[in-house]
């Protein structure tokens, strides 16, 4: 895996970390590699993943597809994407989601808001509101 970053930190949705006890789990498929890891923290627009070994194959702006396993009080949804490696740093990469159908999206900002409602009823509003006015994109 390539050491270095792009030095781009700009985020322009709000990212959540799961729940204690309750992992996101990613499958990782890139051209000559499958893998399993934990997520970091995860947004509308991308994830950050933990990688606790050096995998070769995968490179910066490489396109990956993923299966995210959202875990939920009864029941998980998974969501099928495509997406690019923006960034890699020690054992964490972040990816850009490059396809994500609007279903695939509204399952992710759900999951992000039940995780700021069990975090702050006050976060959760804002985060609807910030939801409300933007464009669907």
């Amino acid at each position: 895996m390539s050491k270095t970053t792009n030095g781009s930190d700009r985020r322009n949705y709000k990212r959540i970390q799961p729940k204690p006890g309750k992992p996101i789990r990613v499958n990782v498929n890139g051209e000559d590699f499958i893998d399993i890891f934990n997520a970091v923290d995860i947004s509308v627009g991308g994830v950050g993943l933990k990688v606790p070994h050096e995998f070769k194959g995968c490179e910066l702006n490489q396109q990956v597809s993923f299966i995210i396993d959202l875990p939920g009080e009864t029941t998980k949804q998974c969501v099928q994407v495509k997406g690019r490696i923006l960034h890699v740093s020690g054992q964490k990469f972040g990816v850009s989601f490059t396809e994500l159908t609007p279903a695939n999206r509204e399952k992710i900002r759900k999951y992000i808001g039940e995780r700021i409602k069990e975090e702050s009823i006050v976060d959760w509003l804002m985060y609807e509101l910030s939801n409300f006015f933007r464009p669907n994109s």
